[in-house]
């Protein structure tokens, strides 16, 4: 009985409000008094009535939450039911409103349910976002498969996307990031389940790009509509730029010969004849030089998901070396994390919050573009920011926390070869400070080398990825 209740979504509240009721009638019969009796069976109602209320919100949310949700699309003449009043599903005031509003609540509660029932709400919704993507027969399909906290993976395709000038619709698999997409300039499905979005109608051909891997993937790659593209989030010397599980797109567009380079020197499946050089359309370098006094950024990046210790500087020099940029005079020193930073290890949280008293952060709302256009100099860790930054041809430095030396570190990881080298020491950061600050700066000639490497022309980005896109749809 219990467990049939809990898979009703009445477990807990059910059995809290069962349990009052069975304490309160013990003591009223134990008192032995009428008006005892009285306020006691009052009282059990209203218990019964506040847990009944409780697990009826918990349904009705789960109903209207359909199992296939857009947003932006026109739906014919389907049209979701109205809101339910916020006082009914939200009470304020604290328990003793919940309370007086018990009885009310499940009268309302329960008519609610039962009509969105009678009306096959779910199935309805289904139909009618179907039958609107049929309708809007998308070119190109930008498909998320992360989590509300990697949303960022996918708004940098927006604007590329976006200036294309062809019909776009972003493909979700969590009601989470559903609900913290509210600013698409496309319109969005999503749904949590594999069958559903393996039946969405499609037109004959249909450009999908994928902006991260995930096992999730699966029911888009099997698609026979669907031209599969992988193009990530960003390229870097990390083991997530040369994965093998890019084989099973059906192209993977990187930024340059570095990226495609990677893919070979990995041996990790991925043909050279799949991969294409596209550039990296989401980033136009200013015109105009960085603002003075001279802004130094230190972005590094978070602590990964596997077990490498020096995947982020911040334990390691973080706080001695936001303390030794803010040692030079009329040096302006910002602080932009990885919007992770600190989810896994506490050394690295610790780091993080000694620094954000310091300095505060840049907001993770705040287009990563627009912190590098402003910086002057960054100081970065092994990841995808390097590449981006260097289209705008300003001194960066890497951290190389684990001593490895110059030679080494170049070799293993080959975007840090056009920046300065700070070692766990900090050696190397009084030169890239004088550089960071219009004096000599000896990167110039390797750093502008490894751009064309890295990204190729980036003022072609945006036309050489258009041309993809447009020969993938003619195809």
């Amino acid at each position: 009985m219990i467990s049939k209740a809990r898979l009703a979504g009445l477990g807990t509240p059910i059995w809290v409000g069962v349990a009052g009721v069975v304490v309160t009638l013990v003591a009223a019969r134990s008192l032995a008094l009428v008006g005892a009796v009285v306020v006691a069976a009052v009282t059990a109602v209203m218990i019964v009535a506040t847990a009944v209320a409780e697990a009826l919100r918990r349904l009705l949310a789960r109903m209207r939450r359909t199992p296939l949700r857009s947003r932006g699309l026109e739906l014919a003449d389907f049209e979701a039911p109205a809101r339910v009043p916020r006082l009914l599903m939200r009470p304020r005031g604290g328990p003793l409103v919940d309370v007086v509003l018990a009885v009310p609540s499940v009268a309302v509660l329960g008519w609610l349910l039962w009509r969105d029932h009678r009306s096959g709400l779910r199935l309805r919704a289904v139909d009618a976002i179907s039958t609107a993507v049929r309708r809007f027969e998308p070119d190109v399909i930008l498909y998320f498969a992360g989590n509300p906290e990697e949303v960022y993976q996918l708004r940098m395709w927006f604007a590329p996307v976006d200036r294309l000038g062809v019909r776009a619709l972003v493909v979700l698999r969590s009601d989470a990031v559903m609900d913290e997409l509210t600013d698409s300039p496309f319109p969005v499905v999503s749904s949590t389940y594999n069958g559903l979005i393996a039946s969405l109608p499609l037109p004959k051909r249909v450009v999908t790009l994928f902006v991260t891997h995930s096992g999730n993937n699966l029911s888009m790659l099997r698609r026979p509509e669907t031209v599969c593209v992988f193009v990530g989030h960003g390229e870097s010397d990390k083991p997530d730029s040369s994965n093998p599980y890019a084989r099973v797109y059906d192209e993977v567009w990187v930024a340059g010969p570095l990226g495609r380079r990677r893919y070979a020197e990995a041996a990790v499946g991925v043909r050279d004849d799949v991969i294409r050089e596209v550039g990296r359309p989401q980033f136009v370098p200013p015109d105009t030089p960085p603002p003075k006094p001279p802004v130094i950024v230190y972005a590094p990046t978070w602590e990964g998901w596997g077990d490498d210790p020096h995947h982020s500087s911040l334990p390691h020099l973080g706080v001695r070396l936001v303390d030794a940029l803010l040692a030079n005079p009329g040096v302006t020193v910002r602080y932009r994390p990885h919007p992770l930073t600190g989810r896994r290890h506490p050394d690295v949280r610790r780091a993080h919050e000694a620094i954000v008293k310091r300095v505060g952060r840049v907001p993770d709302d705040e287009p990563i573009e627009r912190t590098m256009a402003g910086a002057a100099a960054m100081v970065l860790d092994v990841s995808s920011v390097i590449a981006e930054y260097l289209a705008y041809d300003r001194p960066y430095a890497v951290a190389d926390t684990r001593g490895m030396g110059r030679r080494t570190h170049t070799r293993r990881f080959p975007s840090t070869g056009g920046g300065f080298l700070l070692g766990p020491d900090l050696s190397g950061l009084d030169a890239f400070v004088v550089a960071a600050t219009g004096g000599r700066d000896s990167t110039t000639a390797k750093r502008r080398a490894l751009l064309h490497d890295a990204l190729g022309d980036p003022a072609t980005s945006q036309d050489r990825f258009a041309a993809a896109v447009g020969r993938l749809r003619r195809g």
